[in-house]
């Protein structure tokens, strides 16, 4: 990992770099690299991209935090790492500042061909120093837009301005969701000549495999239970806008109505422990177990009946296609892209946000009914298996991005 001095840029000997070269050098920047839908997906376009043709250096903020972070995991596949020591989440003016000398730094010194920014903080940054470093081609993927958070309406009004700037200061923007475009396109940001929508990819295999371990008892073994007990399954942040409060008072219902059942959430995060105190405070606590931050995702996946998040906002919602791609019928909310990765009573139930009553008759609706559970777990199966949600598929879309901008770039130019 690369630490970005302040005054002066330096590539270490664990850059693998190669000056002369005659692929793409793309860099993707992100603000954190912790364990989330956003970081997955840049993980993977690490990993898979053509290597024949690109060469891909990954440039992120210090901050991680209890979900996990997916920085040593990308210096493993020998991806070199820099740090941008004053890249950081919240708005910070004077850090901002730093971090945008930073990275027009970093882009002439590692004289990227190509900078593929993510998430709103680095997409904005990002997206300017690309700019002041004229970089021949700046892309950016749309995973969430920051306005559509509770803030205040001065904020959400600051923010879509930013957005509606930084929209020129791109070749391209990407989207994961259909719901996003929409909302880019009534609001003005970007250019829709170059809009791509390209859903989160997922590593389908993974969870294919994690469906057919068999390992369902020895997790459960693990968690003190017994093999007939329903679980109820989620994968998730530990965050405020996931909804968890909602499912822990919909636990607390089910139970008052005598029903059989053990939750098991796989993830971590800052709001742990105050969901852990709501669930002691409703008596839902010994039907509760949260993993913490795993490395086996896939094989806790397996082990669910059904995948149940009342998430009250997603870009996409990666997280029901891992759930399917395992053959666990889901419920979700009918919030941004979940209807396009969720089909509504064939692979699973959607529900409106902050609806208790709706998200408890859901639940109920599949522990009770087990033929149900059966043919939505395959109907989700097939659903998952679709090409356009494979990771592979995923990063050879984002190239097809890369030539079109780079082509466009080159026919403006003569």
């Amino acid at each position: 990992m690369n630490q970005i001095p302040k005054e002066q840029i330096h590539l270490t000997e664990r850059s693998t770099l190669n000056p002369k070269r005659s692929t793409k050098r793309v860099l993707h920047v992100i603000t954190r690299m912790i364990i989330g839908g956003a970081e997955w997906n840049t993980f993977y376009s690490l990993k898979l991209h053509n290597r024949s043709k690109y060469e891909p250096i990954l440039a992120c903020g210090p901050e991680t935090g209890p979900e996990g972070s997916l920085i040593e995991a990308t210096e493993q596949i020998g991806v070199p790492v820099y740090i941008a020591s004053d890249l950081i989440r919240e708005i910070d003016f004077k850090r901002d500042i730093k971090a945008l000398v930073q990275l027009v730094r970093l882009y002439k010194e590692l004289q990227v061909d190509i900078v593929h920014t993510h998430t709103s903080k680095a997409g904005i940054l990002g997206r300017l120093a690309g700019r002041l470093a004229r970089v021949p081609v700046v892309i950016h993927t749309v995973h969430g837009f920051a306005f559509n958070a509770p803030i205040p309406k001065w904020q959400r009004k600051l923010y879509i301005a930013l957005e509606k700037m930084a929209g020129h200061w791109c070749d391209g923007l990407i989207f994961i969701s259909k719901q996003l475009m929409t909302e880019a396109g009534r609001l003005g940001i970007g250019d829709p000549r170059t809009y791509a929508l390209i859903p989160s990819g997922i590593d389908i295999s993974a969870f294919r495999n994690g469906a057919n371990n068999g390992n369902r008892e020895a997790k459960l073994k693990l968690l003190g239970l017994t093999n007939h007990v329903p679980i109820i399954g989620t994968v998730s942040r530990l965050v405020r806008d996931k909804g968890l409060e909602l499912l822990i008072e919909a636990a607390a219902k089910l139970k008052a109505k005598g029903f059989d059942f053990h939750m098991v959430w796989v993830g971590d995060g800052p709001l742990r422990n105050e969901l852990e105190a709501l669930a002691k405070r409703l008596r839902v606590a010994e039907r509760l177990s949260i993993t913490g931050m795993c490395t086996d995702v896939p094989s806790w996946v397996s082990c669910f009946d059904l995948f149940v998040l009342p998430t009250l906002w997603e870009g996409m919602g990666r997280v029901f296609l891992e759930a399917q791609a395992a053959g666990v019928p889901v419920i979700g909310t009918k919030v941004g892209g979940v209807p396009d990765v969720v089909k509504d009573k064939i692979t699973g139930i959607l529900v409106p946000p902050n609806d208790l009553d709706a998200l408890v008759k859901a639940i109920e609706t599949l522990l009770t009914n087990h033929e149900l559970r059966r043919q939505m777990g395959y109907a989700a199966f097939q659903f998952a298996s679709n090409e356009e949600f494979q990771v592979e598929f995923m990063v050879r879309k984002i190239e097809e991005v890369y030539n079109q901008a780079w082509k466009r770039r080159v026919e403006s130019r003569q």
